[in-house]
């Protein structure tokens, strides 16, 4: 008997985050919840070097290999990452799978996940020792309904 492998639909997604934040948020806070992101992230990063090589060269390099993965995975459509100083990067995320969710957990001021964001902040900070401040630049959602979100992200070395 063969059983079709199925990809997760970017829907399905959508809804285990808004259920997972939503239910966190409520139970402990949304500041406990943060912190408990923040820690998701950090033991998703290292779950992820077990299991892709990232590049540790620099930190754009480090970013590029995760949003990689975070493509070939089916997070996100598309992202792009633009190097615009040596401090600076822009990010645009095509077609995030939890852009609904998080925008409807932001708006009834609980926490969202920040999954991408989070894993991205634990490898900066583990390979090397950098912090992000984010800058959010625009978010729309053009005729092809395909939402965008832009951001640039500061980088500094952490005190």
């Amino acid at each position: 008997m063969s059983i079709p492998i199925r990809k997760i639909e970017p829907q399905f997604l959508d809804l285990v985050n808004y259920g997972v934040c939503s239910t966190l948020s409520k139970l402990y806070g949304v500041e406990d919840t943060e912190k408990v992101f923040r820690l998701a992230g950090e033991t998703n990063f290292r779950e992820l070097k077990k299991k892709v090589r990232i590049d540790s060269s620099s930190p754009i390099a480090t970013l590029r290999d995760i949003a990689s993965f975070l493509e070939e995975s089916g997070y996100m459509n598309k992202i792009e990452l633009t190097k615009v100083t040596e401090n600076e990067v822009i990010i645009d995320m095509y077609g995030v799978s939890v852009t609904e969710s998080s925008m409807r957990l932001v708006e009834e001021k609980l926490a969202p996940s920040h999954y991408m964001t989070n894993m991205m902040f634990a490898a900066l900070k583990d390979l090397h020792q950098v912090e992000a401040d984010i800058v959010h630049l625009d978010f729309e959602t053009p005729e092809e309904e395909i939402d965008h979100v832009r951001e640039k992200w500061v980088l500094r070395k952490k005190i």
